[in-house]
């Protein structure tokens, strides 16, 4: 399948304010908060008609996405046990996780 370019126009208010919280997410250490900013701009993405693999790909997605792992201080190996601790969770079983501070 070949690669598709998309653009976004930063005349847009709606993006214009998703890119500037994008960037003044970066220095957050409140998950709750970057997730639920992320979500109202992921929303009003869709409102602009843009959908799926378009908002999916998009740069303020990237950056946010960026700053959720980065809080969440994410490895290949700490993904590889939370995937291993919902199984037993979902399960009905108790899991310990390793917390590390920001």
């Amino acid at each position: 399948m070949l690669n598709q370019l998309a653009i976004s126009d930063g005349n847009n208010e709606r993006l214009q304010k998703a890119a500037s919280d994008a960037i003044a997410v970066q220095d957050a250490v409140n998950l709750i908060a970057v997730v639920g900013s992320l979500h109202r701009h992921l929303k009003a993405m869709r409102e602009t008609g843009m959908s799926g693999d378009e908002i999916n790909n998009h740069p303020v997605t990237i950056c946010f996405a960026s700053k959720i792992s980065s809080l969440c201080r994410m490895t290949v190996e700490r993904e590889t046990k939370a995937f291993g601790a919902i199984e037993k969770m979902a399960n009905g079983e108790t899991v310990q996780y390793e917390v590390i501070p920001i």
